[in-house]
């Protein structure tokens, strides 16, 4: 019995490692992260201009905008400001860059094409954080769980991360008619809530003590 026992608790550290380690690798600066970013960027400027759900959802699947708020999830859960300010710091770039790339289609394209009944971003709001905190749950579990690993898809779908951020930005340029401040809005609430959410699942999963430990310094014994 303590044998078993024994195994069960190897077992999940050793998940929690793994999670940590993929959640870490996948919210970082490099060439897969950002050519993923432009892309997904490019799919919602589409779906606005052209009035295409296939490409709105697309545009969900692909951003990995949910990986640094994750990302600032487990640095919250865990106490560690380091990974914190390192996570929120990729998020802010990636905001920025969405919206640049939003900002440089709507010129090019002109932003009086945008389709005012296409999407809006005015909705109920305690409903679009309470799906943003159901989803962020359900994605910081799913990183532990590898059996329902799948439904991170299925959380990029529920949650509207990209499509509102490059709403926003294309309400930027002057002489359309989308309302970037209901899409802004919408968008820090979604992060709002993955993060609220997350940071409590990694905390009562033992994701932060796990990351603490991993991190901590080594003493070395004489």
């Amino acid at each position: 019995m303590n044998t078993l026992t024994s195994q069960t608790v190897s077992f999940d550290e050793t998940a929690k490692k793994r999670a940590i380690a993929d959640l870490l690798a996948s919210a970082r600066h490099d060439a897969d992260f950002y050519v993923l970013l432009v892309g997904a960027s490019l799919l919602a400027a589409g779906a606005i201009f052209t009035d295409s759900i296939p490409l709105l959802i697309a545009s969900m699947i692909v951003a990995p905008l949910a990986m640094p708020i994750l990302a600032v999830g487990l640095g919250v859960a865990s106490g560690s400001a380091r990974l914190v300010r390192r996570s929120v710091l990729l998020l802010l770039t990636a905001c920025a860059v969405a919206v640049l790339v939003a900002v440089a289609t709507a010129f090019m394209v002109g932003n009086e094409q945008a389709a005012d009944h296409y999407i809006t971003f005015s909705g109920n709001r305690v409903i679009a954080v309470l799906v943003a905190m159901v989803s962020g749950a359900i994605a910081a579990y799913g990183l532990v769980r590898p059996k329902v690993g799948s439904v991170i898809t299925g959380v990029a779908i529920a949650v509207s991360l990209m499509p509102p951020l490059v709403a926003a930005g294309v309400g930027l340029v002057p002489g359309g008619t989308t309302n970037g401040h209901d899409a802004l809005e919408l968008f820090l609430l979604n992060v709002a809530g993955i993060l609220v959410a997350s940071s409590v699942v990694f905390y009562l999963l033992g994701l932060g003590a796990t990351y603490q430990r991993l991190t901590a310094p080594q003493t070395v014994k004489d």
